[in-house]
């Protein structure tokens, strides 16, 4: 198909140079295919694979030097010297202000979109650090993107970081993998708070980490496109790691599928990630 796309959730392992210890630490993930999804791949072979026209990608930090998060960008400049792309890097949040504005003055860089730092389970409480929305405000008036990965069905949190949307206006909220899903009431009372927010979007992607069953994913879309509108959701494959359950073809195929009109289709998957990146 020669439809365009963007993918704005991708990563990238350099395993030789980079250090990833949450990958290839003593504890690695418990993932079904870790080989396949540990394998280095290059932006041409990840195009290959794609069943549609990729344009462009958002890569997201993969844990290459959490010490030193410039050393990702600058291999990246390298590995995707033939690809437009975006960069999110890594800064912790809940750092001192004069840390945290030093930390991002090292990762100035052309392709930086933003930052992430993950705060899944018990690292979300870390959303809530007094620090936190000093460096929001920074990311903020840098015109940076944060990228929130955390469960949203926790309550305490979720307020929190609508409580920062709200106090800056001008802050670009991402919301990783769908928020998570565990109970589809308690997530649907979550999203309906989130989508409120006009600086809030949300990314379709991460279905490797629910357990709902293929034919509930419709409705996941019929929901978010309900309270979010078509305009603050984007389709992402989480390559490599949607290879628990599923190759990147079958990904972006299943995505297309799930969309029952034609322009819904190219909002989600080419110009929400071009508008939301700034992507030229």
């Amino acid at each position: 198909m020669s439809d365009k796309i963007i993918d704005p959730h991708v990563h990238f392992f350099n395993l030789t140079e980079g250090q990833y210890t949450w990958l290839q630490g003593n504890t690695p993930p418990a993932w079904p295919n870790l080989d396949k999804i540990k394998a280095q791949t290059t932006a041409a072979e990840l195009k290959a694979a794609c069943p549609f026209q990729l344009e462009a990608l958002v890569h997201i930090e993969a844990g290459f030097d959490n010490q030193a998060p410039v050393n990702e960008l600058n291999w990246l400049s390298k590995h995707l010297k033939s690809m437009p792309y975006k960069a999110i890097s890594f800064s912790a949040i809940n750092a001192p202000s004069n840390q945290f504005i030093a930390a991002m003055s090292a990762l100035e860089q052309p392709q930086l979109a933003g930052i992430r730092d993950i705060t899944e389970g018990s690292d979300s409480m870390r959303l809530l650090d007094p620090h936190c929305q000093e460096n929001l405000a920074y990311l903020a008036s840098k015109h940076l993107i944060f990228e929130a990965q955390f469960e949203i069905e926790n309550q305490q949190v979720t307020e929190q970081l609508l409580h920062y949307c709200r106090a800056i206006p001008k802050l670009q909220v991402v919301i990783n993998h769908l928020g998570f899903i565990n109970n589809e009431q308690n997530w649907l009372r979550a999203i309906i708070k989130l989508s409120r927010c006009d600086n809030i979007v949300i990314k379709f992607s991460g279905l490797e980490f629910t357990t709902l069953a293929a034919n509930k994913h419709r409705w996941l879309l019929d929901q978010l496109l309900n309270y979010f509108g078509e305009h603050r959701i984007m389709f992402a494959s989480n390559f490599p790691v949607c290879q628990i359950n599923t190759c990147y073809e079958q990904c972006w195929q299943h995505y297309f599928s799930l969309c029952k009109q034609y322009n819904v289709w190219q909002q989600l998957s080419f110009k929400n990630a071009r508008a939301i990146y700034l992507i030229d």
